[in-house]
C-alpha cells in the first residue's frame, strides 16, 4: 500500500470518530451558544425565539443568585482540588512501594472511585443524617460532640459534607494520575540524592516532584474543570441546599434551563461554564508547555 492509500485509509478510519465529535460535542455547543442571544421559554416555546443580543449575559452578571453560585463553586474547587492532589499524592506514594498485601491496599484505595458518583451521594447523605447518621452516632459514642452535626441542614457544614464526601469519591482517580507520574521518575536520580545525602522528604521534593510536575499539572487541570462542572454529587446529596448555599454554576443552568424553561439564559449560564472551562484549561496548558521548555 502506497503513501497517498495509507494516508486515504487513515482519514476513513477518522470519519466515525469525527461524525460523534461533531453530533454529540460540536452542536450542542453550538446550539447552546446560538440559544443563549435569545430569549427564549419553554412556556411561550410556539411563539417563537426572539433575538436579544447580550441580554441574557447582562442579566447573567446582574444576578445576585448566579454570583452565590459561581461563588460557592470556585471555592468548593480549589478547596476540593488542594486537598484530592495532597491526599491523592500520599496515596500513591504507598502504591508505588513495594510490601506485602500490596495489592490489596491498592484494590482499597481504588474502591471509590469504581461506586457510581449518585449510588456515593445517596450513601453520603444517609451516613450524614443528622438524627440515624452513622457519622454522628461514632463522634458521639467517641465522645467528640455533644448534640448532632447538622451536615445537611447547616451551610458551613453542608460544605464541609460536599467536600469530604467529593474527596472521598475523586482521591482515587488522582492517586492513579500521580503514580503514573511516579512511575516516570528514573531510580538512578534516587539512588544519586541518596548516596548525596538526602533524605526521604528531601528527594521528594527536590527529585521526585520536579520530574513529574508535568503530570501533576495535568491531573490537577482535568479535577479543576471536573470539580467546577460538578451537579450530580451536591444533587443527590443537599440538592443545592440549604438555602442555596451549595448550588453549583452548573445546578443554577440546569434549574433555570430544565425547571423554570429559561432555554435563554440558562444557555448563557451553560455558555459561562464552557468558557470558563476552556479557560482554565488553556492556563494549565500553558503552565506545562512553560515547564516543558525549561
Amino acid at each position: 500500500m502506497n503513501g497517498k492509500k495509507r494516508l486515504m485509509m487513515g482519514y476513513l478510519f477518522l470519519i466515525p470518530a469525527a461524525l460523534v465529535f461533531v453530533f454529540l460535542i460540536a452542536y450542542p455547543v453550538f446550539n447552546t451558544v446560538r440559544t443563549s442571544f435569545y430569549a427564549s421559554r419553554i412556556q411561550t416555546i410556539r411563539d417563537g425565539a426572539k433575538f436579544v443580543g447580550l441580554d441574557n449575559y447582562v442579566e447573567m452578571f446582574r444576578d445576585t443568585d448566579m454570583w452565590t453560585s459561581l461563588a460557592f463553586t470556585v471555592k468548593f474547587t480549589v478547596i476540593s482540588v488542594i486537598l484530592e492532589t495532597v491526599i491523592g499524592m500520599v496515596c500513591a506514594l504507598i502504591m508505588n512501594r513495594n510490601f506485602r498485601g500490596q495489592g490489596l491496599v491498592r484494590a482499597m484505595i481504588l474502591v471509590p472511585w469504581c461506586i457510581p458518583t449518585v449510588v456515593s451521594g445517596l450513601m453520603w447523605s444517609y451516613m450524614f443524617a443528622e438524627s440515624y447518621g452513622i457519622i454522628n452516632y461514632l463522634l458521639s459514642a467517641a465522645h467528640v460532640i455533644k448534640d448532632p452535626v447538622p451536615w445537611i441542614t447547616d451551610k458551613g457544614w453542608a460544605f464541609a459534607a460536599i467536600t469530604i464526601a467529593d474527596v472521598w469519591k475523586t482521591v482515587p482517580y488522582m492517586s492513579l494520575l500521580l503514580l503514573s507520574g511516579l512511575k516516570t521518575v528514573s531510580s538512578d536520580y534516587l539512588e544519586a540524592a541518596a548516596i548525596d545525602g538526602a533524605n526521604s522528604v528531601q528527594k521528594f521534593f527536590r527529585v521526585v516532584l520536579p520530574n513529574m510536575k508535568n503530570i501533576v499539572l495535568v491531573a490537577v487541570m482535568f479535577r479543576t474543570i471536573s470539580s467546577f462542572r460538578i451537579y450530580d454529587l451536591i444533587k443527590v446529596l443537599t440538592d443545592g441546599g440549604p438555602q442555596n448555599s451549595t448550588k453549583s454554576l452548573t445546578m443554577y443552568a440546569m434549574e433555570n434551563y430544565f425547571t423554570y424553561g429559561n432555554l435563554g439564559y440558562g444557555a448563557a449560564l451553560a455558555t459561562l461554564t464552557f468558557l470558563v472551562s476552556l479557560l482554565i484549561a488553556g492556563l494549565f496548558q500553558d503552565g506545562v508547555k512553560s515547564k516543558m521548555e525549561v
